[in-house]
């Protein structure tokens, strides 16, 4: 019940996203699901972790640090730019 509920919701959000992503001109697919990720990417680690897990309403930082790991990678950009210019 609570996961047709669920799944009814992120729908409806993504209807609505998708008509907001048109008005914009975006001509990339956008959803619910791709534009947290594009958060967790912009965010990397200009915001503290536990600010994060508010944000992404984690119940265990755990959560947060395992999610945020896939976009924390500015040492090894860095270093990659400096060798690659």
């Amino acid at each position: 019940m609570v996961q047709q509920h669920i799944k009814i919701c992120v729908k409806e959000n993504n209807e609505q996203l998708d008509k907001l992503v048109k008005r914009a001109g975006i001509k990339k697919k956008v959803t619910m699901h791709i534009a947290r990720h594009s958060f967790g990417n912009i965010s990397g680690d200009k915001i503290p972790v536990q600010m994060l897990q508010k944000l992404y309403r984690h119940s265990s930082i755990t959560t947060t640090i395992g999610y945020q790991a896939n976009f924390i990678y500015k040492d090894a950009d860095d270093a990659l730019d400096s060798v690659i210019g």
